[in-house]
């Protein structure tokens, strides 16, 4: 009680002089854990963002050679497609699509499990509620369109270069 009255008498007194020995801190606890946190929130965002990035490339190394596979799965498809007048065009426009439905699927998906995990850690921590990251999912959506497209480009044109006679012989 002794030590804390003097302290309250000093800080009254010459708060400058309080601070000079470090009896006092010009910052709250609050804002230096606060200023802390965000430190460790940025490098965070780096590391998820390296992270996701790595991610991403293998999901589409991974989704382009799953549509060579099918390319080469469905030669004699691409066969009597094309011995029927299906033009090149026609060919690269159905697998691009194929890719782009495969990776929008997985977006949906995504985005589907972030919202149900978002609202039940913001459930868990009680903070009154989630608020749902439109402009992330708008931004989700594209880069899945475009991760689709540049996965899906090399199968199609492979496809569309395939010889008719040659693909319908394929075994």
């Amino acid at each position: 009680p002794q030590v804390e009255r003097a302290l309250i008498s000093l800080t009254r007194e010459n708060q400058s002089k309080v601070n000079k020995y470090n009896l006092l801190v010009s910052k709250s606890m609050e804002a230096q854990v606060a200023e802390s946190l965000e430190e460790v929130a940025g490098y965070l965002r780096i590391g998820g963002f390296g992270i996701g990035f790595i991610t991403l490339l293998g999901a589409s190394i991974g989704l382009m050679n799953i549509m060579l596979v099918s390319v080469t799965e469905r030669t004699r498809e691409i066969g009597v497609r094309k011995a029927l007048g299906a033009t090149p065009i026609k060919i690269r426009q159905q697998f691009l699509i194929e890719a782009l439905v495969i990776c929008q699927m997985g977006g949906i998906g995504g985005i589907v499990f972030g919202i149900l995990i978002g609202n039940g850690v913001a459930s868990l921590i009680g903070s009154g509620g989630f608020i749902i990251p439109w402009v992330w999912i708008l931004f989700g959506v594209f880069v899945g369109m475009a991760v689709g497209l540049a996965s899906g480009v090399i199968p199609a044109y492979k496809a569309s270069r395939l010889d008719p006679i040659e693909s319908l012989r394929f075994e």
